[in-house]
């Protein structure tokens, strides 16, 4: 995971490649991304679909040389209609990985110990990231092309680590017997594990499971939120003189607090209640977000980021365990996936409409709004506080036969 995340070099710097070095203009570059993130959208429900049907491991290792293939290609390109259609499939196969790599924590991982395992996920990815971004800014010092290259080196990379030394771990594919064996979550009474469940049932499925899409719309505020940091967190510092150099620095806060505090800081979550912890998680980063407002330095910036960031550290290891507690074991990567498109519906609409806020009602209803979000998502996840403890004492709902 962090040779996967520490090679993230395309995407960082693609508005500015397509603006910079081919001179396509700001509409191109963000429509570039908008295709990217149609095509993230899509990965999550067919990536989700795909891997429960055929294995975690074949969709990983699909999405991993697949994405490597497509960057070797999209190196070449300078036409912007060839662009955005490389864009959105490069999104849509390699953002696949996602639901296969969580759903293969899930099957991996006993209950107890999922949310340790998604927070150690987690540090690792952002431990990539902060990687990434640097590797990629001395790459485009020699050239861009390198971008490109290095993003496809890293992913074929880890590509051939999974194909060598990981083993597929979908439980309809293995006895209970061997499963426990394995260390891996044998099928539940609820799991229907090794019966083949349609698209059009799953998605049906999901559609009725009123408490898991009631925890989505309360994951997709959140994932709203996060959209603003990496849009109009930095025009509204901006606003105060304080430029993208520093801003780098605020926003750097974020990684060191996880990769430092993340571990302990799910150690010591675990011993409460995960409904409660969900709700007072998204408190705190709607208080974090609403001192912005107040902000006009670059310690009080800090200060407000750092307050979010400790909300967000109690909510990440514990939103894709309960994922996992919601989902039949035949289902697990299907679920991940529409979880995953919480986050990628937010980053389709999440920077367009805090822009418009931003712009045309200021900084105080922008910062004010996303508190108001993070209210409407606590008391979402407040609504399904008894559905999250039972799923965890007794399974998810079953498949209807």
């Amino acid at each position: 995971m962090f040779i996967n995340r520490a090679g993230t070099l395309l995407v960082p710097f693609l508005t500015l490649y397509l603006n910079k070095k081919l001179g396509l203009g700001p509409a191109t570059a963000t429509l570039a991304m908008g295709a990217y993130g149609v095509g993230a959208l899509a990965a999550g429900i067919l990536g989700g679909h795909l891997a429960d049907r055929f294995g975690r491991r074949v969709i990983m290792l699909i999405a991993l040389f697949g994405g490597a293939g497509i960057l070797l290609v999209f190196a070449e390109l300078t036409s912007p209609a060839a662009i955005l259609v490389a864009s959105g499939t490069f999104a849509l196969v390699v953002e696949m990985y996602r639901p296969a790599a969580s759903a293969m924590i899930g099957d991996l991982v006993e209950p107890e110990r999922r949310s340790h395992a998604f927070g150690l996920m987690y540090v690792a990815i952002n431990l990539g990231f902060s990687v990434g971004p640097i590797v990629g800014g001395m790459l485009m010092v020699y050239s861009y092309r390198w971008l490109f290259w290095g993003d496809a080196l890293t992913s074929a990379a880890y590509g051939l680590l999974i194909l060598i030394a990981i083993r597929e771990t979908l439980p309809s594919r293995q006895p209970a017997e061997a499963a426990r064996a394995g260390g891996v979550s044998p099928p539940d009474e609820s799991g229907n594990a090794g019966e083949e469940v349609s698209l059009s049932a799953a998605v049906k499925h999901i559609l009725n499971n009123r408490p898991f899409m009631i925890f989505c719309f309360g994951t997709f505020c959140i994932a709203y939120l996060f959209m603003q940091t990496m849009s109009t967190f930095p025009l509204h510092m901006n606003d105060y003189g304080i430029g993208p150099e520093v801003y780098g620095r605020i926003i750097a806060i974020n990684g060191m607090m996880i990769v430092c505090l993340q571990l302990p800081m799910t150690a010591i979550i675990s011993r409460f209640d995960r409904s409660w912890v969900m709700i007072w998680g998204t408190v705190v980063m709607g208080v974090g977000f609403g001192l912005i407002a107040f902000a006009g330095n670059v310690w009080e910036f800090a200060g407000a980021t750092m307050i979010w960031t400790f909300g967000e550290m109690m909510q990440v290891p514990l939103a894709p365990a309960i994922v996992t507690d919601f989902a039949p074991v035949a289902m697990r990567a299907r679920y991940m996936g529409v979880f995953g498109m919480c986050w990628a519906g937010a980053m389709m609409i999440g920077a367009p409409v805090g822009g418009l806020v931003l712009e045309h009602f200021g900084g105080y209803w922008m910062w004010g709004s996303c508190a108001a979000v993070a209210v409407v998502s606590a008391v979402a996840y407040w609504s399904i506080r008894r559905a999250v403890r039972d799923v965890r004492e007794v399974g998810a709902t079953p498949m209807c036969p």
